[in-house]
């Protein structure tokens, strides 16, 4: 059913002023100029590195339950993205279109645009969880930033029109509708495993290793939630230094974890890169733990530094 919807629906395929439009805008200055620095530096808003960062920043730093909500929104938001782009299988544009420059390196589908729905997932779902502080320059960045991150992906030949649209839309719905149902289930959890049984069914027809990859993010950060709620239980704070010491060691957390798991499994199979299945359950558990981690035991430490700190005079 899944290849028959792909077939139907071409891997080539835009409106012609989707082609227009990216060929309009790159005229406006390619490599070496402002235009081509401002989208690149816009782009990064929806990263994988700014995501974990901003997650880092409220579930560690300021507020675990919001962080806790804005998480599960957001890599709900990913693995949606990827689960559809490997169902419509849409080519880049500058793919289908030798008249569009590849601004980019980019790699899997085009459909829907991920910058676009992870960066409209993470500006409005922290407009929305943080409602109650009625800061109003939150929803001007809601509003903004997604746009930005949107245009740029146009720009930089990633994507088309109806891919940023699609992103954002699908950004801001899971945002809504996960809001309703952690509202009104009975537990959070029902939640959770619904969310991980429907993901599991990108097993069955995903090519991408960035469904492998979100899967595991999702995956993770579902069990590192249990752990932290039975065994760490951890503290908030809204001490500079700390917030900083605990963005820094969760980011080389982050990065250190992988290049370890790999170094050992490398050194085990050199060759499981080749093995297609190893390496997609490879990735999945590899970034799943890599989470778990983050979101769980190491929000442990936290406690023991906070008794460490006050041993030292630094907090009261």
């Amino acid at each position: 059913m899944l290849s028959i919807l792909a077939e139907s629906l071409g891997n080539v395929w835009s409106f012609p002023f989707e082609d227009a439009f990216i060929i309009w805008l790159q005229s406006l200055g390619k490599e070496g100029t402002f235009i081509y620095y401002f989208m690149q530096f816009f782009t990064l808003f929806g990263e994988e590195l700014f995501i974990v960062a901003l997650l880092g920043f409220v579930y560690w730093c300021l507020d675990k339950k919001r962080g806790e909500r804005l998480g599960i929104m957001l890599l709900c938001t990913s693995t949606l993205n990827e689960m559809t782009k490997n169902i419509v299988k849409r080519c880049r544009p500058f793919d289908a279109n030798p008249q569009i420059d590849n601004l980019k390196d980019v790699s899997s589908y085009s459909f829907p645009s991920g910058h676009s729905s992870s960066a409209s997932a993470s500006f409005v779902g922290t407009a929305h969880i943080f409602r109650d502080k009625k800061q109003k320059w939150l929803w001007v960045l809601a509003i903004v930033m997604p746009l930005l991150v949107a245009l740029s992906r146009n720009y930089l030949g990633a994507h088309y029109l109806t891919d940023v649209v699609a992103g954002l839309a699908l950004g801001v719905g899971v945002v809504f509708l996960l809001d309703w149902l952690l509202n009104v289930a009975k537990n959070k959890y029902y939640v959770y495993f619904g969310i991980l049984a429907i993901g599991l069914c990108g097993f069955f027809f995903a090519e991408t290793e960035h469904y492998f990859t979100n899967y595991g993010l999702i995956l993770g950060f579902v069990m590192g939630i249990l752990y932290e709620g039975k065994f760490s239980n951890f503290q908030n704070t809204k001490v500079w230094w700390r917030m900083v010491l605990r963005l820094v060691g969760g980011t080389a957390i982050f990065l250190g974890t992988n290049v370890v798991l790999k170094a050992i499994v490398g050194v085990i199979y050199p060759t499981y890169e080749d093995a297609v299945w190893f390496e997609r359950i490879f990735r999945t558990l590899r970034y799943a733990i890599n989470v778990f981690l983050l979101v769980g035991p190491y929000t442990q430490l936290f406690g023991v530094c906070d008794k460490l700190y006050k041993k030292l005079g630094w907090i009261k």
